[in-house]
């Protein structure tokens, strides 16, 4: 593992991070690693949710058409004689 040295973090930088740390129930050094890996990775996924995004998007369209498919089908099938 690589060490890492941060210099000249204002005070109110450190609060900050020592009290989103405390919320997080991490100690300092932990809750940054994480941080620091989130932002690290972050880019890796930006094409998977855009690529996710489009297939809900294009998923709702297809269940939208189906819908009205089915509804169209039903009343069909409702105004067929009766064989009574």
């Amino acid at each position: 593992m690589v060490e890492l040295k941060v210099r000249d973090l204002s005070e109110q930088d450190l609060a900050g991070i020592e009290s989103s740390a405390k919320r997080a129930h991490l100690s300092r050094e932990a809750y940054l690693r994480e941080l620091i890996h989130h932002d690290a990775t972050d880019h890796l996924l930006s094409g998977d949710v855009s690529d996710l995004r489009e297939l809900t998007r294009q998923m709702a369209i297809i269940i939208e058409q189906n819908t009205k498919a089915y509804l169209d089908f039903v009343d069909a099938v409702r105004r067929l004689p009766s064989e009574n």
